[in-house]
């Protein structure tokens, strides 16, 4: 079995500029059109890339914390 791993993480590393612009692309292409489907690849390759950004971990939402939520 070929471990493939190790060549696409170092293409990630060496080429993250250029992943985050085709993944900007492609989310401006897919919410330019109507169809569902290219909004799903979008959001499985950013997943994928870790490009979504997660609520951090720990932090209770506003409302919990007794702040004025509006």
């Amino acid at each position: 079995m070929i471990n493939l791993d190790a060549y696409v993480i170092d293409f990630v590393n060496g080429n993250w500029l250029t992943l985050t612009m085709a993944l900007g692309l492609l989310k401006i292409i897919a919410k330019a059109t109507p169809w569902v489907f290219d909004d799903a690849i979008h959001t499985l390759l950013a997943g994928t890339f870790g490009l979504i950004k997660k609520p951090p971990v720990g932090v209770p939402p506003l409302k919990d914390r007794g702040e004025l939520v509006e």
